[in-house]
């Protein structure tokens, strides 16, 4: 098959290119406002406060986002999402203009993109197969990341620039209008319709039946439990390991922050190249592989804690998190049936989503108990750990051929 046969696909191809334009202006968004709050405060506490605005609504709405997605809403939910977030992200850039962005009002709108984002990512998650096709799954998961890390490596170094030569509200707008962007391309999209049960269930019955799924599958059990509780617990506080080290330790402003952001970036765009072009053929060896990269990168950074070393930490993380990320997705997909898709990831969203918030509150307390290179080290060791016992749930997949479909 056509390694790019994936861009005949006028409907990827929409998809694609709106989540790319809107990613570029989230990574504006996410620097600008983490920026904001660290010279507003100077507290990392603060940062940790803000994550958590923007991660913890989706552990309420996830669930409710799953089973609305395995309906057939997927396009409404997309373009409704992007525009309220265009909207919301706008009101924001304004208020900053004018230099009266309340606390309230800024997470306010933090918790209101959140959770609108919430339902976003499940309607996605579960419109990738049905447009791309089992076939085309690897392929389609790898473009994503591709320019999603493409976008951005630019946008953390115009973020970086831009914050140091004009103010903050400008990044805010061009985020409002990326989202806008984004929508208008959804709408053009055509979507596939899944089988829907006609029984009327209740909300209860239908997230229950996603979880016993869960329950009963044990690689869906392991890839859930790595994959989405123990490493996002260590990865989730690195958003305010790397600012507090750029900010306050190292002290190498904003173009350094944009920089190392950047180059997690670099490291996952070139993790997203290898992967599209199969270079490891079987998804879980590229998920393991990922994970074991993310480990080394912390005890890289653990070890050396100097800013060449923070760059060295970023492209290894970067390359590792874009494997592990497609690897495990693309396996996702191929376990799960397309009806269920929205409620089986709603669930991972939900347990990943929940340990964010958890793993930015124990970041943000150890940072001022221990050293950064302590924590660093600690925490490569247990993700690199954690990847490796995936082999043993696994066993029987390292002898099947590479992107076939998993039959459980």
């Amino acid at each position: 098959m056509n390694k790019f046969e994936i861009l005949k696909n006028k409907n990827f191809l929409l998809l694609w290119l709106g989540q790319s334009v809107s990613t570029l202006g989230s990574r504006f968004y996410m620097i600008a406002i983490m920026w904001y709050v660290i010279e507003k405060t100077g507290s990392s506490m603060n940062l940790g406060l803000t994550v958590l605005c923007f991660t913890l609504p989706a552990v309420l709405i996830m669930p409710l986002a799953g089973i609305i997605a395995d309906h057939n809403y997927k396009k409404t939910i997309l373009i409704t999402s992007d525009l309220i977030n265009g909207v919301l992200v706008s009101v924001m850039a304004i208020f900053m203009y004018y230099q009266a962005l309340p606390s309230l009002v800024l997470y306010t709108i933090i918790i209101t993109v959140s959770a609108s984002s919430a339902f976003f990512s499940p309607a996605i998650s579960a419109s990738i197969p049905l447009i791309a096709g089992k076939e085309q799954l690897s392929k389609a998961n790898s473009l994503n990341q591709f320019t999603n890390r493409m976008s951005n490596i630019v946008g953390p170094a115009m973020a970086g620039v831009l914050i140091a030569v004009t103010d903050i509200w400008l990044l805010l707008l061009l985020n409002g209008l990326s989202f806008i962007i984004s929508a208008i391309s959804e709408c053009f999209i055509k979507i596939p319709d899944v089988e829907v049960s006609k029984d009327k269930k209740k909300f209860k019955e239908q997230f229950f039946e996603g979880l016993q799924y869960v329950r009963k599958v044990k690689e869906l059990m392991a890839l859930i439990f790595v994959g989405g509780v123990i490493i996002n617990f260590f990865l989730a506080p690195l958003t305010v390991f790397i600012t507090v080290i750029c900010n306050q330790i190292l002290e190498v402003g904003s173009e350094g922050f944009g920089l190392v952001e950047a180059c997690i970036s670099v490291g996952a765009l070139v993790g997203s190249v290898f992967s599209f072009f199969n270079i490891i053929k079987n998804q879980i060896k590229l998920g393991i592989i990922g994970l074991v990269l993310e480990g080394v990168a912390l005890l890289v950074g653990g070890i050396f804690l100097s800013f060449p070393s923070m760059i060295i930490f970023a492209i290894l993380l970067g390359l590792g998190v874009s494997m592990a990320s497609i690897g495990i997705t693309t396996m996702l997909q191929l376990l799960v049936p397309e009806n269920m898709m929205g409620r089986v990831g709603s669930i991972l969203s939900s347990l990943s989503t929940i340990t964010v918030p958890i793993g930015i509150l124990v970041g943000s307390y150890v940072i001022n108990v221990y050293s950064i290179e302590l924590i660093f080290i600690v925490s490569g060791v247990i993700v690199l750990l954690s990847g490796l016992t995936l082999v043993v749930p696994f066993a029987s997949e390292f002898k099947r051929k590479p992107e076939v479909a998993v039959e459980i």
